[in-house]
């Protein structure tokens, strides 16, 4: 969902590379992203920690972003 959406946001950028709106649309969509890999991460580490309740809060955090 996130890359389809900065595939959205850029082709919305190539046709109006002066749209605000479309500008905004694609940094939000790039710090979604990044968010998401920066959980995804913290998550991996947490398991290899083999810190259930670590990971637990993680997940917890995702499913209430989400």
């Amino acid at each position: 969902m996130i890359d389809q959406a900065i595939s959205e946001s850029r082709a919305a950028m190539r046709s109006q590379p002066t749209s605000e709106p479309a500008q905004q649309s694609l940094v939000e969509n790039f710090k979604t992203k990044i968010a998401l890999l920066q959980d995804t991460v913290a998550l991996i580490n947490e398991m290899r920690k083999g810190n259930e309740a670590g990971a637990a809060r993680i997940v917890s955090g995702l499913k209430t972003k989400g």
